[in-house]
């Protein structure tokens, strides 16, 4: 039988409760409301209603909760859209709701100005509907909930920590919360861990820092991309291997390149042209920046994230990895080392190619996020 989570006080003086099967808090113990008031309010829904203010817009706003929990940031919702001239309808998701009498210690009427029988109502029946505002709770995990494609505007994502519950911060859930968000739409949440971050961009979100409420120096918000802001450049890159008469050791073709941007350790390869297939293009540029014809195996990788140009942050990099052999004795100067470049042994826009011991290299060795991504699944690939 579950225990009965306990009242606590926090900071601010309002209160929360704690789930001691969880080790978890429903709010910050730096100030509930606090916490409530600016996560969800301040830089969630009050500048989503604000902007739409400005722009003229009249529909309702949609928010949708993932964690309705004792319902502090339903409240805050509805006085928020009391204030606005615009109609707020909030979907809130919670698997395991809160009995009132759980709730009601709280004293989050008093705290919050709405009437008691509102917020108890939330609780008992999960629906509420007053002016500017609608609630309609749904007893249901946000992976099992039928979630309609670009519906929301607003997303409170407040689960319990990643520790807590780490399946609800996954890249599959993120997936599904950001089909369901409109264009342009927003994410919230007060968790700003690395994990977190790189699950929403994986997801395909852009994710800024905000700073954070009392005892949390950031917090997120994720927009799903409303329009193409640039445009995407497709690279296709080269991963060479050989057995080095040398050592005996399997080795990779690096190429050293000084850029503007400084020193730069890549895979050998380029844009692709218009009208040329990917290998082709791989074709092609051995023959450009080798000097040799190379024989072009299995795909190896395509980029997983979204990367943004060095060069250009108008262009969206798409890079393509195939593996490759070189046709013949290298007919190349390979003796570049990566002093060249960082040493500035080389001239501006210079290459120079050299080989790196498989077991010695690292993925963090290469200067770019695609490149990183391509070399992590080739050792993937070959059990290393």
């Amino acid at each position: 039988m579950k225990k009965r989570p306990t009242v606590r006080s926090t900071r601010d003086g309002s209160n929360t409760l704690h789930r001691a099967d969880l080790g978890a808090f429903y709010h910050s113990v730096h100030g509930a409301w606090t916490e409530t008031q600016h996560v969800f309010g301040e830089m969630g829904l009050k500048p989503w209603l604000d902007e739409a203010l400005i722009a003229g817009e009249t529909r309702p706003v949609e928010v949708l909760e993932v964690g309705f929990g004792t319902g502090l940031n339903a409240l805050c919702a509805m006085n928020l859209a009391a204030a606005s001239t615009r109609s707020v309808h909030m979907l809130s998701l919670e698997p395991e709701p809160l009995a009132w009498p759980e709730v009601e210690p709280l004293g989050f009427d008093e705290l919050t100005g709405v009437a008691p029988h509102l917020l108890r109502q939330m609780h008992e029946t999960g629906q509420v509907e007053v002016p500017r505002f609608s609630l309609a709770r749904v007893n249901a995990k946000v992976e099992e909930a039928i979630l309609d494609e670009r519906r929301f505007d607003v997303i409170f994502f407040d689960a319990f920590a990643p520790s807590a519950q780490p399946e609800l911060w996954s890249v599959p859930v993120m997936d599904r919360l950001r089909c369901a968000l409109r264009p342009g739409g927003w994410l919230v949440t007060y968790c700003a861990k690395g994990d977190v971050r790189r699950t929403l961009e994986a997801a395909g979100f852009q994710v800024e820092r905000l700073p954070g409420p009392p005892g949390k120096r950031e917090m997120l918000r994720a927009t799903r991309p409303s329009k193409p802001q640039g445009v995407f450049n497709v690279r296709v890159y080269m991963v060479v291997t050989r057995t080095s008469e040398r050592t005996g050791e399997q080795e990779v073709l690096v190429s050293y390149e000084r850029l503007p941007m400084g020193g730069v350790m890549k895979f050998p390869g380029g844009g692709l042209e218009w009208g040329e297939g990917a290998k082709a293009c791989i074709r092609r540029e051995a023959i450009e920046e080798l000097g040799q014809a190379v024989q072009v195996g299995e795909l190896l990788h395509v980029s997983e994230g979204a990367h943004v140009s060095s060069f250009d942050p108008s262009h969206q990099v798409v890079a393509v990895h195939y593996e490759a052999t070189l046709e013949g004795p290298v007919a190349f100067d390979d003796d570049g080392v990566l002093e060249d470049v960082f040493g500035k042994r080389i001239a501006l826009m210079t290459q120079r190619l050299g080989w790196r011991n498989v077991h010695e290299l690292a993925a963090r060795d290469f200067s770019f996020a695609s490149d990183r991504e391509a070399w992590e699944a080739w050792l993937r690939r070959h059990g290393r």
